[in-house]
């Protein structure tokens, strides 16, 4: 993403370069009476913020240790588990419940974003583990990695 010390330029507008232009029409819409290169788009930017969990870094590093070289379907086993996990869900606010996050709900988040009906079907479904990895798994390396 491209913006300016502020955030935002003059406009109150921030640019995201895309690297695969196909993906321009999921994002945003068009304007009746528009070219194609004039969109307009509605982004939730959600801000995420390091780790508050208490752990030590030997404990973080053990995570990133046991889910290296997994299975999807082993992995979401580990992470649907993990505090860390949770936390991060709980941060991310994707999750849609009063109460704090637990085991279940980590599955059930896990089952809805990868669009199988239970963690096992990750490992028979090639498209439905890659979802696991690129939508759920690297973006939660990526932020506990912010703890170290």
């Amino acid at each position: 993403m491209n913006h300016s010390a502020q955030g935002a330029d003059s406009r109150g507008t921030i640019t995201l370069r895309v690297v695969d232009r196909r993906t321009v029409p999921y994002l945003c819409r068009s304007e009746p009476g528009t070219t194609n290169d004039n969109h307009h788009c509605l982004l939730h930017l959600v801000e995420l913020t390091s780790p508050k969990i208490r752990s030590t870094r030997a404990r973080r590093l053990r995570l990133k240790d046991n889910l290296s070289g997994g299975s999807a379907n082993r992995n979401a086993r580990i992470l649907s588990r993990d505090l860390h996990f949770w936390d991060y869900l709980q941060q991310i606010n994707l999750t849609a419940y009063d109460a704090e996050i637990d085991a279940r709900r980590a599955r059930h988040f896990i089952n809805r974003v990868c669009a199988v009906s239970g963690r096992h079907k990750l490992d028979h479904d090639t498209g439905a583990a890659q979802r696991f990895f690129k939508l759920i798994e690297r973006p939660f390396l990526e932020w506990l990695r912010a703890a170290d």
